[in-house]
């Protein structure tokens, strides 16, 4: 805003006195240097706004491996509880029956 504002109040000086050429030039590639600048700052933001979408889009891509893999491990863990369990039981089954026969 205080670009504008600067040339509004240039505007209303200059109704008062009259602006020489040299003047003119010099606001007028003031201001397109101005835009160059602002230019260039609004396509890097561009670019690292893209480089953000592309980085959490690859995060979320892991996060959903990760949560896969996550599950995965669950139902073994619990194959191998199940598994435990049930070992234990023939065990003591199988020592019951040398008990009884002793």
């Amino acid at each position: 805003m205080a670009l504008i504002d600067d040339f509004t109040q240039d505007r209303n000086l200059d109704e008062w006195h009259p602006v020489d050429e040299a003047t003119a030039r010099r606001k007028r590639a003031d201001l397109e240097r101005q835009i160059v600048i602002v230019d260039a700052d609004l396509k890097k933001n561009e670019r690292e706004t893209q480089e953000i979408e592309i980085e959490k889009r690859r995060l979320k891509k892991e996060k959903e491996r990760i949560r896969v893999d996550e599950e995965d491990l669950d139902k073994k863990s619990k194959k191998l509880d199940n598994d435990r369990r049930f070992l234990e039981e023939q065990l003591q089954n199988l020592r019951k029956q040398l008990k009884t026969l002793r």
